[in-house]
């Protein structure tokens, strides 16, 4: 007989951007309009009000990296694409979706702002795979920044970022009480560069 595995529970974490920000950002006045629900949130990045977005290569830039290495933006055709900001670097496409784009910028933002966190570079292809068993996508898109290749996940009630460039990971989990990382943590992964357990942000 075929073994079943469990997956993760993750019903809680949803996907949704209106129910991911309520979860995450509880104070936040609920809106349908995924754009004016997550751009007053960003602070490791900025996302720009209407008098502050320009136009460049007919697409109209909506947010920028906190110090303007990366720029994202929406094209004409609705479509969202990312950036260097260095002069002419080409636009990749990330999402078609609104709520997809702003979604994935609310993951960021909460992996980003929550107190209890792991992180390593480390990690070799074998122990990120152990992390990805124990974890599930969010929808978004993998992006080009901060990593070559990044992509989202949740793992239980955590959210965990994988950068891989050329073979080489970067690792980000993040939640809002260590507690929170005990699926994270039984997988007895080395985090090599931050650990709150250890030393709090």
């Amino acid at each position: 007989m075929a073994r079943r595995t469990r997956l993760p529970d993750t019903g809680f974490m949803s996907a949704d951007v209106l129910d991911f920000v309520r979860r995450w950002f509880p104070c936040v006045t609920p809106t349908d309009d995924p754009e004016t629900l997550v751009g007053p949130l960003l602070a490791f990045n900025h996302a720009l009000d209407a008098a502050e977005q320009w136009e460049e290569d007919d697409v109209v830039v909506l947010v920028v990296e906190q110090q303007g290495v990366w720029w994202w933006g929406r094209r004409a055709d609705g479509g969202y694409a990312e950036r260097p900001s260095t002069d002419g670097s080409p636009w990749r496409s990330v999402e078609l979706r609104s709520e997809l784009f702003w979604l994935h910028h609310a993951a960021f933002e909460a992996l980003w702002s929550s107190p209890a966190m792991r992180s390593a570079a480390g990690l070799d292809a074998v122990a990120v795979g152990r992390l990805l068993g124990a974890s599930r996508p969010l929808p978004c898109s993998p992006w080009h920044w901060p990593g070559d290749r990044t992509t989202l996940f949740t793992c239980g009630p955590a959210l965990v970022m994988v950068c891989e460039d050329r073979g080489a990971y970067w690792v980000v989990a993040s939640a809002r009480t260590e507690a929170d990382l005990s699926r994270v943590d039984g997988l007895d992964l080395v985090w090599d560069e931050a650990d709150t357990r250890v030393a709090p942000l």
